[in-house]
């Protein structure tokens, strides 16, 4: 029995039974009360005499406590948790408890695969206590029938007939739900792609470490995941080694782009910076018809028949319905996915404390806010002097030279994510208070 692709984190919880004793047929959705990640959770399930099959973290990623295999201690029903998945959802802490849209969409994805892998036709609602085990008219169960307990709470639980008719509308949708969109957030974090490529290439140079924050910031700004984008890079340049590659580091090229035959050169971009963006944008042009936000740098843009590769798996020539792509080798989005998913596969660290938000001390009174975190974003004004809440940070760009540093986004800009400030330029222009 197979787990979740959409998994982007595990940490097994002891509160199972090995293995289930009825066949999955059966979806329970529960509320994780608060707005929980998948790290906390996890932890959460090692200790607390219960647990779940599937947990989803106030981010939208997914995380693997109990195999599909085993039964989870979830819904105070041995004979429920045992032909159920059970699906744990971050949330709000109080009534009526509802989800953000990252989890909506993760829950939706998730139920639609655990649906097509182990063969349930539809998702089925009446949200009647007394269906409970006649799955063919409801497969659909909530915590409160064996419980008095407000779970799954009412914002989730009066829209299970929505969750049913999302997750038939992509059961239906021509076998697309299991793939994975080139659109969309980075599940795998920076430490983990530098973790992945030290680990496979202890060689690799300390630029291309460097540059990874590019990636998801660049990826951000486009609308496109920038792990997709790294584990591409990875495939194209050898895991930069650049062993049998087309193009050389100092190109600042690492997908190949302008590599259309046997012994050609490629293009060259004068930062990695540039090169990554570069990189976005093409993928971007294959996954949707979406206007670029950053001007477009891609060379290769123009020629690309837009939104033909809404999927990494269609991004091969062969595997593309329509006979396009970005590369002719057979499977190269499988092996896009597949360093993808040794990538998300590291072992996270233990969770630090909670570092945010915090207030630093601004000490000059033309201290540029950006619109992103780096210098490469536009000047929105400046912070004058005083002391500001910091709620998020990133890596960016300091300098001209590419150099790279970190920046706090502004309280102020927390919606958008567009107010930034540079949080390494010394003592003597800024200090945590």
């Amino acid at each position: 029995m197979s787990n979740s692709p959409l998994v982007s984190y595990t940490r097994i919880s002891p509160f199972r039974n090995s293995p289930r004793n009825h066949p999955i047929d059966t979806i329970t959705i529960h509320c994780y009360v608060g707005q929980a990640s998948v790290e906390s959770a996890g932890a959460w399930f090692q200790k607390s005499n219960s647990s779940c099959n599937y947990m989803i973290g106030a981010d939208g990623r997914i995380a693997l406590i109990v195999d599909e295999g085993d039964r989870s201690w979830c819904s105070s029903s041995k004979a429920n948790d045992n032909r159920a998945v059970t699906i744990e959802c971050a949330c709000d802490k109080a009534a009526p408890y509802a989800v953000n849209g990252k989890v909506w969409a993760s829950l939706i994805a998730l139920c639609a695969d655990i649906c097509k892998r182990n063969g349930i036709r539809a998702l089925l609602w009446e949200g009647d206590k007394s269906l409970i085990g006649k799955v063919e008219r409801q497969n659909m169960t909530v915590h409160r029938w064996f419980k008095n307990k407000a779970c799954p709470g009412e914002y989730l639980y009066s829209r299970h007939g929505q969750i049913a008719a999302e997750v038939n509308n992509l059961l239906n949708s021509g076998g697309t739900a299991r793939l994975t969109r080139i659109a969309g957030e980075a599940a795998a974090t920076v430490e983990q792609m530098r973790a992945y490529i030290r680990a496979v290439n202890p060689s690799v140079p300390q630029s291309v470490i460097d540059m990874i924050p590019f990636y998801l910031s660049e990826g951000r700004a486009e609308g496109i995941r920038g792990d997709v984008a790294f584990a591409q890079s990875c495939l194209e340049t050898g895991n930069f080694a650049f062993g049998g590659s087309a193009v050389t580091l100092d190109q600042n090229n690492f997908c190949g782009m302008g590599v259309t035959s046997n012994g050609m050169k490629g293009n060259s971009f004068d930062t990695p910076q540039l090169g990554i963006r570069a990189q976005i944008q093409h993928l971007k042009a294959y996954a949707n018809s979406n206007p670029l936000v950053n001007g477009c740098i891609d060379p290769r843009f123009k020629y690309v028949s837009r939104g033909s590769a809404e999927f990494v798996e269609w991004l091969g020539i062969q595997e593309n319905p329509q006979g396009k792509g970005w590369a002719a080798g057979a499977k190269y989005g499988e092996k896009i996915l597949n360093i993808l998913g040794k990538i998300t596969g590291t072992a996270a660290e233990p969770e630090a404390p909670a570092k945010f938000p915090y207030k630093v001390r601004v000490k000059i009174p033309d201290l540029y806010i950006r619109k992103g975190a780096g210098t490469n974003y536009q000047k929105d004004g400046f912070t004058g002097k005083g002391v500001f809440t910091i709620v998020d940070e990133a890596d960016g760009q300091i300098s001209s030279t590419g150099k790279i540093g970190k920046w706090g986004l502004l309280k102020s800009g927390e919606k958008g994510r567009n107010r930034w400030i540079c949080l390494s330029l010394g003592d003597s222009v800024t200090e945590k208070v």
